[in-house]
C-alpha cells in the first residue's frame, strides 16, 4: 500500500476513496496508530482526524518516527492540522486554512477543531460543530450581509466560552436572537441550514486533491535533519500498542448509571442481559448491521427524535453530557445493545416463554 489515511468526522471514507481509490482509509487516529501504520511501510500517511479526550491522542514522536524512516506525513483539517502546525519545522506538511491559522499563531486551542460525533457505523456523523467551522459560518454570514462584523465578533466570543460539545448552529442562533430582529434571524437560520459548508471538510478535500496530483512512483523517500532518540517512553509505547493490537478493551459505564434508581427487578434483568451478552459473544454473532437500530433504540428511548421520528443528534449530545458519558463509553454501550438485538433476532422464542411473561405481568385484583 502507498497511502494510509486517518479520517472520520471531517470527511467520509467514501469521499476519500473517490479521490484516492487505492488508499487504506482508517478510523481517526489515537496514540500508537501512527506507529502501527509505519509497520505497513506506506509512502505517505495523511493525518486528518484523530481522537482527543476519550483515548490518548497521537503522539508527536510517532510522526517524527514515521518521517525518520522515510515516510511522508501530511496533516490537515483537525488533529492533522494541529500536529502539522507543531511539527512543520521538522518536515511534516500541513495543508489548508486551519493549519495556517495554527501555524501563524492565530489559533492555539485544541478545541478549535474538537467536536462530538457518532460511531464508525454511523460514519462518525458530527453531533456538535467545531469552533473552526462556526467561525467559518460567521465569516460567510458577514459576507452575505446577514451579520455585522461586530455582531459576528460578539457571537464568536460567546461560542468560544462554551464547552466544545455544546457548540452548534442552535447555540449560534440562540446568541444571535438578542442581536437581530425576527426577519434577520430567519434569514440567518435559512443561511446556516442551506448554504453553510465545513472548513474542516474543505481542508481535507484540499489535501486529497494535492496528493491525488502526485506521481507516487517518482516520490523519493522522506529526508529529515533531526535525530530521533528512542527513550524508555518510546519503547513503552511500542510494547503497549504491539501487545494490545488484538486485545479487546473493556469500557464500563459511569458508576452512577449502574447503581442509581435500581428497582427490585433490575438486578434480575441486568443478570439476564449479562448472560445473554456472554452467550452472544461465545456464539460469535456478527452485530454490525444492528448498530444503527441500537442507536435508534437508545435515541428514541431518550426522546431525542422529532415528530417524524428522525433523530435529533444535538439532543443526543446533550443527553450524553447530562449522563457524563464519554464518546468511547457511549460507543461501547451501543455495541452492547447491538449485540443484544442481534442475539434476540437469532434465538428462538417459544410460545410458553411469552405466556410465562404475560402471566407474571398480569395484575391481581
Amino acid at each position: 500500500m502507498s497511502i494510509i489515511v486517518f479520517a472520520g468526522p471531517s470527511i467520509a471514507k467514501t469521499h476519500v476513496l473517490e479521490r484516492l481509490p487505492h488508499a487504506d482509509v482508517r478510523p481517526p487516529a489515537k496514540q500508537g496508530d501512527l506507529y502501527l501504520a509505519t509497520q505497513d511501510k506506506p509512502k505517505l500517511i495523511l493525518l486528518i482526524d484523530g481522537f482527543f479526550e476519550s483515548v490518548p491522542a497521537v503522539w508527536h514522536k510517532e510522526i517524527l518516527y514515521a518521517m525518520s524512516i522515510g515516510i511522508h506525513v501530511y496533516g490537515s483539517s483537525s488533529m492533522g492540522a494541529l500536529r502539522a502546525a507543531e511539527l512543520h519545522t521538522f518536515g511534516m506538511v500541513g495543508v489548508g486554512k486551519i493549519f495556517e491559522h495554527f501555524a501563524n499563531d492565530e489559533w492555539e486551542d485544541d478545541d478549535e477543531v474538537a467536536l462530538t460525533h457518532g460511531p464508525a457505523e454511523l460514519n462518525y456523523m458530527p453531533v456538535s460543530r467545531a469552533m473552526a467551522d462556526l467561525r467559518y459560518d460567521l465569516k460567510g454570514a458577514v459576507e452575505q450581509n446577514l451579520l455585522s462584523q461586530t455582531q459576528a465578533h460578539d457571537i464568536t466570543h460567546k461560542l468560544k466560552a462554551l464547552w466544545y460539545p455544546n457548540r452548534s448552529h442552535e447555540s449560534l442562533l440562540s446568541f444571535a436572537k438578542s442581536l437581530l430582529d425576527e426577519s434577520q434571524l430567519s434569514a440567518l437560520t435559512f443561511y446556516l441550514a442551506n448554504h453553510c459548508s465545513s472548513l474542516k471538510t474543505k481542508d481535507a478535500e484540499c489535501l486529497l486533491n494535492k496528493v491525488a496530483d502526485m506521481n507516487l512512483a517518482e516520490l523519493p523517500t522522506k529526508e529529515t535533519h533531526f535525530a530521533l532518540y528512542e527513550n524508555d517512553a518510546w519503547q513503552t509505547l511500542i510494547n503497549d500498542v504491539s501487545s494490545s493490537r488484538l486485545t479487546k478493551v473493556k469500557v464500563d459505564l459511569p458508576a452512577s448509571l449502574v447503581t442509581d434508581n435500581l428497582t427490585e427487578t433490575d438486578p434480575f434483568t441486568a443478570k439476564l442481559r449479562a448472560r445473554a451478552l456472554e452467550h452472544a459473544e461465545s456464539m460469535g454473532i456478527d452485530s454490525q448491521e444492528w448498530i444503527r437500530p441500537a442507536f435508534n433504540k437508545v435515541a428514541t428511548g431518550w426522546g431525542c427524535v422529532d415528530e417524524n421520528g428522525d433523530i435529533q443528534f444535538e439532543q443526543v449530545s446533550k443527553k450524553l453530557l447530562a449522563l457524563s458519558l464519554t464518546t468511547k463509553q457511549f460507543d461501547a454501550w451501543i455495541e452492547r445493545e447491538a449485540l443484544l438485538l442481534a442475539y434476540a433476532d437469532q434465538v428462538d422464542i417459544q410460545t410458553e416463554h411469552i405466556l410465562d411473561e404475560q402471566l407474571i405481568r398480569q395484575e391481581t385484583n
